[in-house]
């Protein structure tokens, strides 16, 4: 009979190690999903909103944020999360005949982005692009600028958040010293 008992407690303790376990998994995967670093509220010089950009960030401890030109046509702001890339935001002259989709088809996070009813945007969940409009430069006459946001983080995907971010980052770039 004793081990019969033995047997019957066993079974029980088995499921109670097994839950203990998984809450023991479940808590240090969300203590890895924080953010324990500020959302930056500018993305090298243009303001954005810091809970949407929070979105298309992965948890991590520390960011960095970079400027970073690698010719006269192009501003690149690069935000990195423990030293590795997370988002890319930049500033693009484009020919005149060059279009949005053309644009698109140079980003690899923009493949399978999908235009605005006014084609004004083309945006996925990991990346988008949008026409700035009014914007002209006397050392750009021939060229049209584009504002491009990426994702690279892993497992970051919020369409929402890129459509609201991509539309809010070409609006401050189109009123910022770019285009003056």
């Amino acid at each position: 009979m004793k081990g019969l008992q033995l047997i019957n407690r066993r079974l029980v303790d088995v499921p109670l190690i097994l839950t203990a376990l998984g809450a023991l998994v479940v808590g240090c995967s969300r203590a890895s999903e924080v953010k324990e670093y500020d959302v930056p509220k500018s993305l090298c010089g243009v303001s954005v909103a810091p809970e949407l950009l929070a979105r298309l960030l992965p948890s991590g401890q520390e960011v960095d944020v970079q400027e970073k030109n690698p010719v006269p046509s192009r501003k690149r702001c690069q935000v990195d999360v423990d030293g590795k890339i997370a988002l890319m935001a930049s500033q693009e002259w484009w020919g005149k005949t060059d279009s949005l989709i053309d644009v698109a088809n140079a980003h690899p996070k923009l493949d399978s982005a999908q235009p605005t009813d006014s084609y004004v945007y083309l945006s996925s969940g990991t990346g988008a692009v949008g026409r700035v409009k009014n914007c002209a430069s006397p050392d750009h006459t021939e060229h049209t600028l584009y504002a491009v946001i990426e994702v690279y983080a892993k497992d970051v995907n919020d369409a929402a958040a890129m459509k609201k971010l991509i539309t809010d980052y070409t609006e401050v770039v189109e009123t910022g010293e770019t285009c003056r």
